[in-house]
């Protein structure tokens, strides 16, 4: 009797084991065979967005208010990182800064500078990249997720937004601008010549090499090589 016993505890035992490393290796593989909650981008209820980890963030700050749902990340590729940190003596002149704009084919990479949260490890808090395009222009913007209170330090960011596919007609009066998560919106001083995009400062030739340009507060001048 007490071997029959034996035996069914070791069965019991046997089964609880297997099941229990079945369940964890469903959990270990969710994310890498890319089973999501939502998908990226998504607008959800209670002013909520769907994360690219596949997860429902909510902005408590209600700052998607001023996202209309123009705003899609469709085709976007975007990252952030650290730059530095903002000391109150220099918060009241830290502008959006369009550091890069880079328009090659039917590839749109825009670099901007902007005033984050970040927490004491130099960590910037999870942002969502939206973009807005029409005939007039292309406007950028971000959702940030603030309800871990440890992002509470002003810091500026390095974002970069990577749109593939930008099949758009560019006409002389393209705009770039940026607005922010309280809707406020800050123009790029950016060039349209022939056909592509160029950031303030840039210098490039005409296509047929005789002229050398260079964008200066949204006009491309130009001269004879």
């Amino acid at each position: 009797m007490k071997g029959r016993l034996y035996a069914n505890w070791l069965v019991i035992i046997t089964l609880f084991l297997f099941f229990s490393s079945l369940v964890i290796f469903v959990i270990s593989i969710k994310d890498t065979i890319g089973i999501k909650k939502c998908a990226y981008g998504d607008n959800l209820e209670n002013n909520c967005v769907c994360s690219s980890d596949g997860e429902k963030v909510c902005d408590t700050k209600e700052s998607l208010n001023s996202i209309s749902n123009d705003f899609t990340s469709s085709n976007l590729i975007y990252t952030f990182d650290f730059l530095n940190m903002i000391d109150a003596s220099s918060m009241a002149n830290q502008v959006v800064k369009f550091e890069n704009i880079s328009h090659l084919e039917n590839k749109l990479k825009i670099t901007v500078e902007i005033e984050s949260m970040c927490n004491e490890d130099n960590t910037v808090a999870p942002q969502i990249g939206l973009y807005k395009l029409d005939s007039n222009g292309l406007t950028l913007s971000i959702v940030s997720n603030l309800t871990n209170t440890t992002f509470n330090l002003p810091c500026v960011s390095e974002n970069q937004f990577l749109i593939e596919n930008f099949s758009s007609t560019v006409n002389s009066n393209f705009k770039i601008s940026y607005q922010d998560e309280l809707g406020g919106i800050y123009q790029a001083n950016n060039c349209i010549y022939e056909g592509n995009i160029r950031n303030d400062g840039d210098v490039y030739n005409s296509k047929d090499g005789s002229l050398l340009c260079q964008c200066k507060n949204g006009e491309s001048i130009c001269e004879k090589e």
